[in-house]
């Protein structure tokens, strides 16, 4: 676990989300691998919001449409916008604060959604850790996205083997066979992918990591990869972080960037 979260988060294993809230808040659960958030995303949604409560505290469009609206909370300064399907049939739906859930999305629970994120397309059985952004067509699907990442338009992503067998997933070096069906991606903090992509089933993709040209991507991309075996520049990367933290008024600190700059020369080992 410390291996994977040296390169793809830029938090402990505590701070990870699970449900509503993280992994310190469910103390004192422990998890193995990363995935564990998404398999037991249900269960976990369920004992937050039994504290947490359900409803609507942020905007609905009156067009929108909420299926099982008592496993629903939708926070502070959210807004579901014309037209929308918020479906808690399969589970319940965490909406944070000052989230934009585009016109036509259709969002199926079991889903943590985190603060300001914009989401569009279809999304089921996922984990957005906040400030990400998925604001066009593409399906993601029993995924964890963590913050900062960006999601082109069209981008896809494999949840089901074409064999229905179970996937297997890539950490530290090692194949791992997760012993799941329904498993999708894990895409670390900062990442960006391009129009288009398409990313297979049990994809890491590293912190940092910038894809771009369509079609399908490496099942594995390394921390900080640019486009498939090279690597970013890291003032180029920076300069970039600044500009979108920046649209959510937020800044890109020095501590942070110090992290990150370890982070990045740790990587060249990897």
């Amino acid at each position: 676990m410390d291996d994977l979260l040296k390169f793809l988060w830029l938090r402990p294993a505590e701070e990870l989300r699970c449900g509503a809230t993280t992994l310190k808040d469910h103390a004192p659960r422990k998890i193995n691998y990363p995935w564990e958030l998404i398999v037991n995303l249900k269960e976990d949604l369920e004992q937050d919001l039994a504290g947490l409560g359900y409803g609507v505290r942020g905007k609905i469009h009156p067009s929108a449409v909420l299926y099982a609206p008592g496993k629903i909370l939708i926070e502070d300064g959210a807004e579901v916008e014309a037209c929308a399907v918020l479906d808690a049939r399969s589970g319940p739906i965490y909406i944070g604060k000052n989230t934009i859930i585009r016109p036509q999305s259709y969002l199926r629970g079991p889903l943590s959604i985190g603060p300001e994120c914009r989401l569009g397309g279809e999304i089921t059985h996922s984990i957005f850790y906040g400030y990400s952004n998925k604001a066009h067509y593409g399906f993601i699907g029993h995924s964890y996205i963590g913050e900062w990442v960006n999601l082109g338009a069209g981008t896809t992503n494999s949840n089901l083997k074409n064999t229905y067998g179970t996937v297997k997933m890539t950490l530290g070096g090692k194949e791992i066979d997760t012993g799941e069906q329904f498993l999708g991606c894990l895409i670390g903090d900062h990442a960006k992918l391009g129009i288009g992509t398409l990313i297979p089933t049990g994809a890491v993709i590293g912190l940092g990591a910038n894809i771009f040209g369509g079609g399908i991507s490496p099942k594995v991309v390394p921390a900080f990869g640019w486009g498939g075996d090279q690597k970013v520049r890291f003032e180029k990367f920076i300069a970039t972080e600044r500009l979108v933290m920046k649209r959510r008024g937020r800044e890109l600190g020095e501590a942070e960037i110090s992290l990150l700059k370890e982070i990045f020369r740790l990587s060249d080992n990897k």
